[in-house]
Order: C-alpha cells, then sequence, then structure tokens
C-alpha cells in the first residue's frame, strides 16, 4: 500500500472524499470533488498529487476522471467508489468503526445513569459515524466525552440535587472543574430533557436542584428559626427577612396565615410586603425557585393545614407559566394564580407572539392550563409583567375559587 500519510494535496482531498462520504452514507450518489491546481505550484509537487490519487484508484477506493483533449493529461474529478476502502487507503478506520469503538468505551459510563442516558449515548454514536461533532465533541474526545457521560448520569441520578457546582463535579468526576468545562453542552442536553429547549442555564440548574452557592430565601410572615437559646430569625420583620436553606431544620410556623404567596419578581414582592397586611406568608421565588426556596415551601406546606390557601404571583408569558408549573410540579400541592389571568394580560399586557412550546403545559392537568393555551396557540396574545401591576390582597382569588 502506498504512504499516504502526508499532510499534503493529495491526502487531503482524499480526506475530504472519505467525510463527504460518512457524512451522508445512504445518498444515491457518490461523493466527488475536483482538484485544486492553484494550490501545485511546482511539477514536483502535481506529480506527487498524481500519484496519490492513481494509487488511491489502483486500490479500488476512487474512480478519476481526466479532462479531455488539451486538459487530457489534467485530473478532471476524483470520485468515490468505495468509502471502507478508501479508509483502509488512508490508514484509519472508518467513521461508524470509530463511533462504535468509542460508543463501547463509554456504554459501561452511561449505564449508570437513566435510560436517556444511554438514549443520547445513541444519537450522538450516530452521529460520530457520520464524522460530525455531537454537543461539540468528536469521536476523538474519549476521555472529555467520558467526563460528560459520567456527569449526565450522576445528574440523572438526582445526585446534584442540593450541592453546589464544584462539589457536585468533585462527586461525580473526582475533578472540580469538570462540570464548568461542560456546563454549555450540559444545560443543552438537560433543556431539552426538561422540555424548554434553549433554556438559560440557571433554568436547567435549577431543575436538577443544582446551585452555585444557596442563596437566602426572602419573605414576610409568621415563621421563625430558632434554637433553644433563643429565636435567631424572625418573619415578620420589616420589611421582610432572609432565611439560608441550611438552617431550615430550625425553622417552624409561629401560627396559620391567611394564605402563602409566592412571588416570581423582586419589585413586585418588596411592594406586596410593605403595602399589604393580611397576615400572608409572601416568599420571593427569584424567577425559577432555588431548591432551598422549594424545600421551605414543601415545610411549610406540610406543617399548615390544607385549608390555607396557596397562590403564586408571576408574569403572564411563558417563563411565568412555566415557574408556576415547576412549582405544580415539585411541591406537596400547587398553587392557584393570583393576577395572573388571559383578561388582565389583554387589559395591561404588551403584543407578543404565540409560543407552542407550552402546549404539553396546555395538555396538562395545570391550574393555568387554558392561559398556556392561549399563550401558545392564541391569534391575539399579549405578554404582561407581574410589575405593571398594583399588589392586591389575594382574597379575590381565595374567595373565587
Amino acid at each position: 500500500m502506498t504512504d499516504v500519510r502526508m499532510t499534503d494535496a493529495g491526502v487531503e482531498l482524499l480526506e475530504r472524499l472519505l467525510e463527504r462520504s460518512e457524512r451522508n452514507p445512504y445518498r444515491s450518489w457518490s461523493a466527488s470533488a475536483a482538484p485544486d491546481y492553484d494550490r501545485l505550484s511546482t511539477a514536483q509537487q502535481m506529480s506527487r498529487f498524481h500519484d496519490q490519487i492513481t494509487a488511491a484508484e489502483r486500490f479500488g477506493s476512487v474512480e478519476v476522471k481526466w479532462g479531455k483533449r488539451d486538459q487530457g493529461h489534467l485530473i478532471e474529478r476524483v470520485v468515490v467508489r468505495d468509502a471502507e476502502l478508501l479508509a483502509r487507503h488512508l490508514g484509519r478506520p472508518t467513521a461508524p468503526a470509530t463511533a462504535q469503538r468509542v460508543r463501547d468505551e463509554l456504554l459501561p459510563v452511561a449505564a449508570t445513569g437513566e435510560p436517556w442516558v444511554i438514549t443520547l449515548l445513541d444519537d450522538m454514536t450516530a452521529r460520530w459515524a457520520r464524522s460530525e461533532a455531537a454537543y461539540r465533541l468528536t469521536a476523538g474526545q474519549v476521555d472529555a466525552a467520558k467526563e460528560f457521560f459520567s456527569l449526565l448520569a450522576s445528574i440523572s441520578r438526582e445526585e446534584a440535587r442540593g450541592l453546589d457546582a464544584r462539589t457536585f463535579s468533585k462527586k461525580a468526576t473526582n475533578d472540580t472543574k469538570a462540570f464548568d468545562r461542560h456546563a454549555s453542552r450540559l444545560a443543552a442536553v438537560l433543556g431539552v430533557r426538561i422540555g424548554q429547549p434553549g433554556a438559560a442555564a440557571d433554568v436547567v440548574w435549577t431543575h436538577i436542584g443544582l446551585e452555585r452557592f444557596s442563596h437566602p430565601i426572602h419573605l414576610r410572615g409568621p415563621v421563625a428559626v430558632g434554637e433553644a437559646d433563643g429565636r435567631l430569625v424572625d418573619g415578620r420583620a420589616r420589611p421582610f427577612a432572609s432565611i439560608h436553606p441550611e438552617m431550615l431544620q430550625q425553622l417552624s410556623v409561629l401560627e396559620r396565615p391567611t394564605t402563602i404567596l409566592t412571588i416570581e419578581n423582586y419589585a413586585s414582592f418588596n411592594r406586596q410586603v410593605r403595602e399589604i397586611e393580611d397576615g400572608s406568608l409572601i416568599v420571593y421565588t427569584g424567577g425559577f425557585p432555588a431548591a432551598g426556596v422549594v424545600e421551605f415551601l414543601a415545610k411549610v406546606l406540610t406543617a399548615v393545614a390544607a385549608e390555607v390557601p396557596f397562590l403564586h404571583w408571576g408574569d403572564v408569558d411563558a417563563g411565568g407559566v412555566r415557574i408556576f408549573r415547576y412549582l405544580e410540579e415539585n411541591l406537596p400541592r400547587g398553587p392557584r394564580p393570583h393576577l395572573m389571568t388571559k383578561d388582565l394580560a389583554e387589559k395591561s399586557g404588551q403584543p407578543a407572539d404565540a409560543d407552542p412550546s407550552l402546549a404539553s403545559i396546555a395538555r396538562s392537568d395545570s391550574a393555568l392550563r387554558e392561559l398556556a393555551d392561549w399563550l401558545a396557540f392564541g391569534s391575539d396574545v399579549r405578554h404582561l409583567e407581574q410589575e405593571a401591576l398594583d399588589p392586591e390582597r389575594p382574597w379575590a382569588d381565595v374567595t373565587a375559587s
């Protein structure tokens, strides 16, 4: 076999042809390309180029089409006859063979996670078999892919929940910086997994329970954190109090709140706790609620009577609906909407495009399914930021239900 492992014009053309063949293995025509003679500035270079291409033809991997008449000494086009033979001629395995080898090496890692992790590996293997990168990983980056699948498998086992990124990364891969190296591709995969393709990374991390470092929970209402020798934090403090998630073991409910109201945005939270005095427990979610907020709400909802109304006030848009649905799916009982209606959006909102990605919520048992349906498929959709409304006592929501 002719040694063609030198990086020059002939090898580059044959490599390019092999890549085109592997990327489209089922097309009805063969990959082909015309030589770039402008790169061959000397007779020696042209002779070597012709020798390499004709050697590949003798091996049975390509067909050479020569020019006619006065161009008969030049190659007009090179056509692939057998991609597997071309790979052998170039001294490397085919992309499908490489992809299968990599899959076999990664499978023991992926298999430690939930079945969807193996499904992802199969999808990536199919792309590697076409000489494509998958989530910016090539078949040649086996060590990086092992890290990636170690992180995914651990996430699928719920092992990220309640941890900061560095601690989780060390636990999953024995490397504190592995998570940072793969953060963008993890967010891309998991965003699709949670039904929110393209979601911001912070939204994804919230869904898997990962926190860079836990943020305090801002609230106002009849709860407290204390020890045997005294009270550390009183939730009735003005204008509001803050409790760190690590203090929740010492949480107690001082008296039955009139309602429990969660609020998505900071400005609306601040106005609510300053302007409305009605004995409610008001909790700021900070957009998608972090793990600490969810844990706090779960403890409170378990401690108070089921008759205490639980409400949520957020934006009337795709993000606000998804936050509401997240609370429904992750708490002992779901909230009812407060100031989140189609009528209010039509009256005070701004024109917006329909968002069909809300279809799954529209078809669910969510308390916002009708609003989600309008936002997903309505002909005159409007979005309403909650800051556009003044705070109100939640009694109307309670008495209307």
